[in-house]
């Protein structure tokens, strides 16, 4: 067997390992926040539907970096998280407008400055890590 091919197999079974357990350890920490907002008394119905799918996008944004860690992948995958994370909160509080049915009566919120201001970090999360990409070629170069 060729030595260089075992390292590389180690090597990917360390990198799928570290992986794994950062993302049982983020799944862990979506359950409890999962627990404790089923909790809430509103009666919110796609709730679930949104909270399962951002859950899922971030637990496959967890293991996709973990993994990619000292690779430049890494960097397109952080790109990648804030532009979903952008759109995806964006659809799902309607533009910052979400109406809660409470008994009789609607309850209508409306946040569009934070959704704002989260659009805005996440493009600074973006820009970032373009940048990050560009340091981290120009250092293997």
């Amino acid at each position: 067997m060729i030595k260089g091919s075992e390292t590389t197999k180690n090597n990917i079974l360390s990198r799928t390992v570290k992986a794994a357990l950062a993302t049982a350890l983020m799944g862990a920490a979506w359950l409890f926040i999962g627990f404790i907002t089923s909790m809430m008394p509103i009666d919110y119905p796609s709730y679930s539907t949104f909270f399962e799918v951002l859950v899922g996008a971030m637990l496959i944004f967890t293991f996709a970096t973990t993994f990619c860690e000292g690779t430049i992948y890494k960097y397109f995958f952080i790109i990648i998280r804030a532009f979903f994370l952008t759109i995806y909160i964006v659809y799902a509080s309607n533009f910052g407008l979400i109406s809660l049915p409470y008994g009789n009566f609607n309850i209508t919120v409306e946040f569009m400055p934070i959704v704002g201001l989260f659009v805005i970090a996440n493009l600074l999360e973006a820009a970032k890590g373009l940048i990050q990409a560009i340091e981290f070629a120009s250092q293997k170069g």
